[in-house]
């Protein structure tokens, strides 16, 4: 057993609680493989995800000594980022597989890649969503076991969808006719152990219904599903955009928005009136023709004190004007009328809130997911673009603060960075003038120079 303490921190706790001056303490375990009966000395350890915070406060508050002194010189030290919608096993988030043309062996490395990423981004904990062959369950087992180092993996599984409904052509969507197919389908999958369903209610914009989106699934079929959901305990995100299938979805009881690319001021009072959750990934959307409206929606839900909780879609690394997706979808609540604390909040307690997940706010006897960023970023936002340091349990990932170049994880050889998003291909960069990187989410960078 060790302990750790980071000190010279000013420490957004997550809760609202800002110590300017603060120190957080670490106690580390670790256990021993058990002997083999013929007495032989074990060789290896075993990681433990028991680690604690066992000192949250001023500076000078605690007195008992630590086998690590980390100085954060004075920067932010703050709960690690929780993505609440992001798929990681595909190559490119709008591909089109009708059928699996990648494999499930190949696809599965994909996913811990992108996870791999994800953490290095500064995501401690994110919502798989729409992952097909129990992937994202399978990646979820192997990290809490210690198996893989990654973030906290909330798997959904698949997502549910009507016959030839939107998204029907990527592989992996659950797509089933009428109330008793979609919920045997879902019961076959939480049976699984799934920690929440993801529901396609919406199609695509008409012009036979004046550019409204189309409502696909039926209201018996959603009614069903969220029903069965919250039977099993599960909370029900849906994707919905247009008001017809918003309404539904607020009939129908669905903890979640997601998406949401059109929703009327008299809906958005209905979200904010029942708490029910948006997750917009506006970064989804940068570059299309939705931009704007889709924008005007989230600013509009601000104002009308909708809970706004930060998901991307994409992968949370992938390179989104000049920084990575899951930083890029904070500057945006801001540029929509958030502050940048409540940006924050929405990217760590808020989404906590939403994707039920214990993380989100430091506390002692709680989880050590945090992160150190340059600055303080609860006044301006573009400090997030410089995360010095992520801890996940307890243990380092990366350290760069003071000019330090700590990588204890790290999945790549040397001179490789795990940035970027998996795009990229890094066979036609090795060795050819990569350099260490002055802070992760400029990493991007360095791909147009190779």
């Amino acid at each position: 057993m060790s302990r750790t303490i980071y000190e010279n921190a000013r420490i957004l706790v997550g809760d609202g609680q800002i110590i300017e001056h603060g120190s957080l303490v670490i106690e580390h375990t670790q256990k021993d493989f058990i002997p083999p009966a013929n007495g032989e000395t074990p060789v290896k350890i075993v990681p433990s995800v028991a680690d604690k915070i066992i000192y949250l406060g001023e500076a000078g508050g605690y007195t008992e000594g630590a086998d690590e002194t980390v100085d954060v010189q004075g920067n932010t030290l703050m709960p690690g980022l929780i993505d609440a919608d992001t798929r990681l096993d595909t190559l490119s988030s709008g591909a089109n597989d009708y059928v699996d043309n990648i494999g499930i062996a190949y696809r599965t490395f994909i996913s811990y890649r992108s996870a791999a990423e994800a953490l290095n981004a500064g995501v401690t904990t994110l919502r798989a969503v729409g992952m097909p062959n129990n992937i994202d369950i399978a990646l979820k087992n192997a990290i809490a076991k210690t198996m893989f180092f990654g973030p906290s993996i909330l798997a959904t599984g698949p997502i549910y969808a009507v016959t030839a409904g939107r998204g029907h052509e990527r592989y992996g969507l659950i797509e089933a006719s009428g109330t008793d197919a979609l919920r045997a389908q879902m019961r076959i999958h939480l049976s699984r152990g799934l920690d929440g369903v993801t529901l396609q209610v919406s199609g695509g914009r008409l012009e036979t219904l004046g550019g409204e989106y189309q409502k696909e699934m039926s209201d018996a079929e959603l009614c069903a599903l969220v029903k069965h959901a919250h039977g099993a305990e599960k909370p029900a995100a849906v994707n919905a955009s247009g008001d017809p299938s918003v309404r539904s979805a607020l009939q129908a009881g669905a903890d979640c928005i997601q998406q949401g690319y059109r929703i009327s001021d008299a809906l958005l009072k209905e979200m904010a009136e029942k708490g029910v959750c948006y997750v917009p990934c506006l970064v989804s959307t940068l570059g299309t023709e939705i931009k704007e409206e889709h924008f005007e929606v989230v600013r509009r839900a601000y104002r009308a004190g909708v809970r706004l909780a930060v998901g991307t879609e994409l992968l949370p690394s992938e390179p989104v004007d000049g920084t990575t997706a899951i930083i890029r979808e904070m500057e945006l609540f801001v540029e929509a009328g958030m502050t940048p604390a409540e940006a924050i909040a929405a990217a760590t307690s808020g989404a906590a809130g939403v994707v039920r997940s214990g993380r989100g706010v430091l506390k002692e006897g709680g989880k050590p997911d945090f992160l150190v960023v340059a600055g303080r970023p609860d006044q301006d936002i573009s400090c997030m673009r410089e995360i010095l340091a992520v801890v996940k349990d307890g243990r380092r990932a990366f350290h760069r603060i003071g000019g330090a170049k700590e990588r204890l994880f790290h999945i790549h050889a040397p001179l490789y960075e795990i940035a970027g998003g998996t795009t990229f291909d890094w066979t036609k960069g090795a060795l050819q003038g990569v350099r260490e990187p002055e802070n992760y989410n400029t990493t991007w960078n360095l791909i147009k120079e190779i």
